[in-house]
């Protein structure tokens, strides 16, 4: 079955210039909020340090950014894992009380 999604162009605005973009109808208000995060952050590190040129800014922001997403996805496996072993701790309980009986 053919994907029934249409795209779109929308325009996004980060740090004073604006940003063609083609994304899916569905995904317009999630990309504009992207966006505005985006733009949030680089104008808070411009602010922070006027003296940096425009790419400069855009690469550190991206770094942060990255950094962020890793150090949730670590504490995301992290809560995986510790999830997968109490659910091993409680399978042998179960099987230790139903052993029992």
């Amino acid at each position: 079955m053919a994907d029934s999604s249409q795209t779109k162009s929308i325009r996004v605005h980060i740090l004073g210039r604006e940003y063609a973009l083609r994304v899916q109808e569905e995904d317009e208000a999630f990309t504009r909020e992207v966006a505005s995060f985006v733009n949030a952050r680089m104008e808070q590190f411009r602010d922070q340090h006027p003296e940096q040129a425009e790419l400069t800014t855009a690469v550190i922001t991206a770094l942060a950014l990255a950094e962020d997403l890793h150090t949730l996805k670590e504490e995301q496996a992290g809560g995986t894992e510790a999830l997968n072993d109490e659910l091993d701790q409680l399978s042998d309980r179960l099987g230790s009380v139903i052993e029992d009986d």
